[in-house]
C-alpha cells in the first residue's frame, strides 16, 4: 500500500460500474428476484397512473425472465440534455426516470429510478421492445452497456403501446441465478390485490403452468 495518498488515487465509478462493483447495495444476491420486482414495479406504476391494464410474465427454459405490459411504452425520443434515448438512459444511468416530479407519475411504487438500471447493471443481456407512435423499437443490452443501438423494428397500430423487458441475470452477482418461482408469484399476486382491474399472468415454460389474476 503506498504511504501517500493524493487526489490521483480516488476511483470515480461513472454509469452502472457502482453496482457491478458492490451489487450488495443495490440489490438482494441471493437469488434474482429483487431484479424481477423492479421490472414488475415500472409496469405496476403504468397501471397506477391509468395507462397499463395488463402485465405478461414469462420465464423461460434458459433462466431469463419476460415483463410485458400495455402501458405508454418507454420514451424513445432523444434527451434534450444528455443527447441518448429516454430508454437508454433509464436502463444505462442510475437516478434517471420519470419518477422524481409529477409529470409523468403521481404515485409510484419503484424505487425512485434506481430500479430497473440495476436489472441491466446485474444482467448478462439485456432485451427491451417498446411499441408506441405506430412504431415498435428494440434496443439491446451486454454487461450492462448498449450491444444494439435504438432501431425501429415494425410497424403497429397507433393505440398498440407498451414495453417487454427481457433479461438474463449473471451469475457472477448472485449465489443462484434462479428465480424462486413461489416467491415471484407471491409478487405478482399481491400486486394484482393492489391494482384492481390489473390483469397478471405468468407463464412458466419450464413446468408449462400458468396463472392468472385479476380482481
Amino acid at each position: 500500500m503506498s504511504e501517500s495518498y493524493t487526489a490521483s488515487d480516488i476511483e470515480v465509478l461513472s454509469g452502472l460500474e457502482p453496482v457491478r462493483r458492490r451489487p450488495g447495495m443495490y440489490t438482494h444476491t441471493s437469488r434474482p428476484n429483487h431484479l424481477a420486482h423492479e421490472v414488475i414495479d415500472n409496469s405496476v406504476d403504468e397501471a397506477i397512473a391509468g395507462h397499463c391494464k395488463r402485465i405478461d410474465v414469462k420465464l423461460f427454459k434458459d433462466g431469463s425472465l419476460q415483463v410485458a405490459d400495455d402501458g405508454r411504452g418507454m420514451p424513445v425520443d432523444i434527451h434534450p440534455k444528455e443527447k441518448v434515448s429516454g430508454v437508454e438512459l433509464i436502463l444505462t444511468r442510475l437516478h434517471a426516470g420519470g419518477k422524481f416530479s409529477e409529470k409523468a407519475y403521481q404515485f409510484s411504487g419503484g424505487l425512485h429510478g434506481v430500479g430497473v438500471s440495476v436489472v441491466n447493471a446485474l444482467s448478462k443481456q439485456l432485451e427491451c421492445w417498446i411499441k408506441r407512435d405506430g412504431q415498435e423499437f428494440n434496443i439491446s443490452f451486454r454487461d450492462g452497456k448498449v450491444s444494439s443501438k435504438l432501431a425501429v423494428v415494425g410497424q403497429v397500430g397507433q393505440r398498440n403501446t407498451g414495453t417487454t423487458v427481457r433479461f438474463w441475470p449473471d451469475p457472477r452477482f448472485f449465489d443462484s441465478d434462479k428465480f424462486s418461482v413461489p416467491q415471484l408469484k407471491h409478487t405478482l399476486k399481491a400486486k394484482a390485490v393492489l391494482c384492481p382491474g390489473l390483469r397478471i399472468t405468468f407463464d412458466n415454460e419450464t413446468t408449462g403452468e400458468r396463472d392468472e389474476w385479476f380482481y
